[in-house]
């Protein structure tokens, strides 16, 4: 975006970005270089639509005063709001310009806009949910260091480093940009035949490769711990004699936690899947199945937590029935049960383009 700024607005001033060297006007390039296509505009539309219609009542419930106290819903709400802004920028804006036909030199300008805002909406969301993963891990494994790294204003300062880091990826690097040929987002804007490697974005890069690397270290040094956790609770179960219902009280938090565990494990699986697929992708050739397949994963990224936490978080669920008046009142009792497991313990809980050389994620 930097280079944009630098250019007084003007997209085609900046250094192999000048679509004048290639066609005289924008409507030159949709009709010689872009490809209509409304089916796929509309579907992409529809989808992105349908997401904000869900994803918003899942931040109201997250704003509450109950909820909003606790670090988890803190990290999930700015999560949220991010995959809102992304899912406007690889659904919306996509469908609008699917349906056109457009390139990125028919509306440079916008595209260029566009395509910075959803890499700094990629990145932050994958480092946000490591956030997510990691003070999940804590509060089950290290609830001491949940209290000292995310305990009452402490996550919102936590917060603020991927929300630098978005913007450092929206003023600081190369944006992706759109064209209809390939239905997605690349970092080529596809003016010079021969220019692809000029248009690399090796932040973008080490990004997936830090999702991938950081992600199944965690994962896997969570699996071996909670493994072992849960043998010593069997054992410890076993030398004692207890009632069944003692038992059931006794092993409601281990169920609570990983219910909790593994909504926000399937989030973050989204991303790690699109950050290895997008890897790969940027550095060998690709199908133009891969492509859409690539470009679906990034909207899946931004557009599943809707559907987790509808379909899986029990307090945004009831909270959105609620509010909707979808249930009686005894969904409070339960859902109010559920929060307060979580705060018991401590504070309880991208994509892009294919590649030719230069996707995104």
């Amino acid at each position: 975006m930097e280079w944009l700024i630098a250019a007084g607005g003007d997209a085609n001033r900046i250094y192999n970005f000048n679509c004048s060297e290639k066609y005289a006007t924008p409507e030159e390039f949709t009709l010689k270089d872009g490809t209509p296509r409304p089916v796929l505009g509309y579907i992409d539309l529809l989808y992105g639509t349908i997401i904000m219609m869900l994803y918003v009542p899942c931040l109201c419930v997250m704003m509450q005063k109950e909820n909003i106290r606790l670090s988890c819903f803190k990290i999930m709400f700015l999560l949220g709001f991010i995959d809102l802004c992304a899912i406007g920028v690889n659904s919306v804006t996509t469908g609008i310009l699917l349906i056109e036909g457009a390139v990125y030199c028919s509306h440079p300008n916008a595209i260029f806009i566009a395509g910075s805002l959803g890499l700094g909406l990629w990145c932050a969301a994958c480092l946000i949910c490591l956030i997510l993963v990691l003070n999940r891990v804590l509060d089950i494994l290290f609830p001491t260091l949940v209290k000292k790294y995310f305990s009452g204003s402490r996550t919102t300062m936590v917060l603020m480093i991927p929300v630098a880091y978005g913007l450092y990826f929206i003023f600081l690097t190369p944006p992706l940009l759109f064209t209809s040929k390939y239905q997605a987002w690349f970092f080529d804007p596809f003016i010079y035949a021969d220019k692809t490697l000029e248009y690399q974005n090796y932040p973008h890069t080490a990004n997936n490769l830090f999702i991938v690397v950081a992600t199944c270290a965690l994962y896997g040094y969570f699996c071996a711990a909670i493994a072992k956790q849960f043998r010593k609770r069997v054992e410890s179960t076993n030398k004692r004699s207890h009632s069944q219902a003692h038992e059931l009280t006794t092993s409601q938090p281990l169920i609570s936690f990983l219910q909790i565990f593994l909504q926000s494990t399937l989030i973050c699986l989204v991303n790690f899947v699109a950050a290895m697929v997008y890897v790969y992708m940027q550095f060998f050739p690709v199908a133009d199945f891969v492509i859409v397949i690539g470009h679906i994963s990034w909207q899946l990224g931004h557009g599943c937590p809707a559907f987790i936490y509808l379909f899986m978080n029990t307090t945004i669920r009831s909270g959105v029935s609620r509010m909707f008046r979808l249930k009686r009142s005894h969904v409070h009792t339960k859902s109010t049960t559920t929060v307060s497991m979580v705060g018991q313990h401590g504070h309880g809980h991208g994509h892009a383009p294919p590649a030719h050389s230069s996707s995104i994620h």
